[in-house]
């Protein structure tokens, strides 16, 4: 997220960090002979989506909020390849590259239009001062969120649906993921909500209510300035400005693609023919004992009027969600304040993202460095690769100097030696003559 923000939309929407979901579909024939490994699978995803989830519901950054919504929705999509529908996994990655690149290009618009400030407690008020910027990214807010008839709600409903009628224990991995639905209507109206509406924070100091939101988040000087300010452009608090329409074409066809891309793939029970995962069931082998299973469950379960009632209770959350993003962020702003102060401790720990971070500075960063400093660098290379080194040519230094002795110029010196020397030829040979 330091980057820029066109290169973290790239990889958070449509490369890198969605080519695992690609990986174990495109492997689904060698996923579908293990069946545990499958379950593993749903496991992490499960547990990746409603932990990152809960990561987004703090953060004031408005890009760390994408970031750790992409992470959720990877989740998701690991979620559906582990329970074997691995066309909805894809079809979550194709429509979540739609609004997901939407949200990121719009926050950079957003970005743009401010002067640089990222921090969603100095925003505020922007929708009239930035309408195209507001409106594409609402587009994206509700496709995100889960609301008909735009693309998330169809790839978000199919994964959901498909969970539940997985197995006796779906039900259990449909709970986690519904409730991630609405963690996630709540968290991206919450972005909404503190960056288009209410009064304008720009060049304003954090009041009480803002600042006990999350502490100032460490930003790196030439990407993240603390606080908007005007500069030689009439960029900042003063001149807030929508961007050119050269920044605002790729966001208009994301919009609506945002809108309809879902279509392709609506459900028989809608009205549709399920055309994407027809589309993709060549490429998909299936577990056999879990196509039977698939089978007899959704002969008992998968009625029409079923899978309507899961789609309602789906809508009915991102409902939820948005409600109450409205009265927190919208109707009531001085809750979030009281609420954080009375779960601290909790709201600690989501802030600070469970302490991932810290712990694996403390227990992986900091071993690993001490290894590489002390035994490594001072012990192997200093002590036994330099100290060889250095000691060789030490070595080599004391005997020239000691050798260089004889060589000292003088003629008496010499004569001497050679005097010395021949004394004790001289000497030598008497001694075997005597012998």
């Amino acid at each position: 997220m330091e980057g820029p923000t066109p290169v973290s939309a790239l990889i958070h929407a449509a490369t890198m960090v969605t080519a695992g979901i690609y990986m174990i579909a495109r492997s689904s024939a060698i996923f579908s002979r293990a069946p545990h490994a499958l379950e593993v699978v749903a496991f992490i995803g499960c547990l990746t989506a409603i932990f990152a989830a809960t990561m987004g519901l703090a953060q004031t950054d408005i890009k760390r909020v994408l970031a750790y919504s992409t992470v959720s929705q990877l989740g998701y999509m690991f979620l559906a390849c582990g329970v074997a529908a691995y066309s909805a996994g894809i079809f979550h990655l194709m429509t979540h590259a739609f609004f997901k690149a939407l949200l990121f290009l719009g926050a950079g618009s957003v970005i743009h239009a401010i002067g640089g400030e990222q921090d969603m407690r100095r925003m505020g008020g922007l929708w009239k001062k930035i309408p195209v910027t507001f409106w594409v990214v609402t587009i994206a807010t509700f496709a995100i969120a889960g609301f008909p008839p735009l693309a998330g709600f169809f790839s978000k409903d199919e994964i959901l649906w498909k969970v539940y009628s997985s197995g006796p224990n779906g039900w259990i991995l449909w709970t986690v993921g519904i409730i991630t639905a609405g963690l996630t209507s709540f968290y991206m109206f919450r972005l909404w909500f503190m960056t288009f509406f209410g009064e304008s924070r720009l060049g304003k100091p954090l009041d009480d209510a803002h600042a006990i939101q999350a502490p100032a988040q460490p930003q790196h000087a030439s990407t993240q300035p603390q606080h908007a300010s005007t500069d030689d452009h009439g960029h900042g608090s003063t001149a807030v400005h929508e961007s050119p329409w050269m920044m605002l074409a790729p966001l208009v066809i994301l919009a609506a693609l945002s809108i309809v891309g879902g279509w392709i793939g609506v459900p028989e029970a809608m009205g549709g023919s399920s055309n994407f995962e027809h589309y993709l069931s060549p490429a998909i082998h299936l577990p056999p004992a879990a196509a039977q299973e698939s089978v007899q469950l959704m002969s008992e379960h998968a009625e029409h009027t079923t899978e309507l009632l899961f789609a309602g209770i789906s809508v009915g959350v991102a409902a939820l969600g948005l409600f109450f993003a409205w009265l927190l962020y919208y109707k009531r702003p001085e809750l979030p304040a009281r609420i954080t102060a009375r779960m601290h401790g909790i709201y600690s720990m989501v802030l600070h993202k469970y302490y991932i971070d810290e712990g694996y500075d403390l227990f992986i960063v900091k071993p690993l460095m001490a290894l590489s400093t002390i035994v490594l660098w001072k012990g192997v290379d200093q002590g036994v690769i330099d100290g060889t080194v250095n000691g060789a040519g030490a070595l080599s230094k004391d005997i020239g100097g000691q050798l260089r002795k004889m060589q000292s110029g003088n003629i008496r010196s010499y004569a001497a030696w050679i005097a010395a020397g021949g004394a004790v030829v001289i000497a030598y040979m008497i001694w075997k003559v005597v012998q």
